[in-house]
């Protein structure tokens, strides 16, 4: 399993597939205010990244990917601080360089 609940942080683990999405929500649902810790997940399926962006958890840690790191957390955070561009127009803009 790759989706795991520990005390205070939700874990994502390993290669993350879209079979964790109702896992993930699950533990988004009931246990509302917990972090979501991604820095051991090698990849994360776009479904579980739909969750994170429905439910807004607070994720920490750096995962092992470079794509990750590069592409999705930036836009993820925007979208999450909602003080920043849209997701669209950051995606416009990366599309343009």
């Amino acid at each position: 399993m790759t989706v795991s609940l520990n005390t205070d942080t939700i874990t994502l683990s390993g290669p993350c597939g879209v079979e964790e999405v109702e896992t993930l929500v699950g533990y988004l649902e009931s246990q509302p205010g917990l972090s979501v810790d991604i820095s051991a997940a090698k990849t994360i399926h776009t479904a579980l990244w739909q969750a994170l962006m429905v439910f807004r958890p607070h994720i920490v840690g750096t995962p092992m990917s470079s794509l990750i790191v590069d592409r999705l957390l930036p836009a993820l955070n925007v979208y999450l601080d909602e003080t920043c561009e849209p997701l669209v127009k950051l995606a416009e803009s990366s599309l343009s360089q």
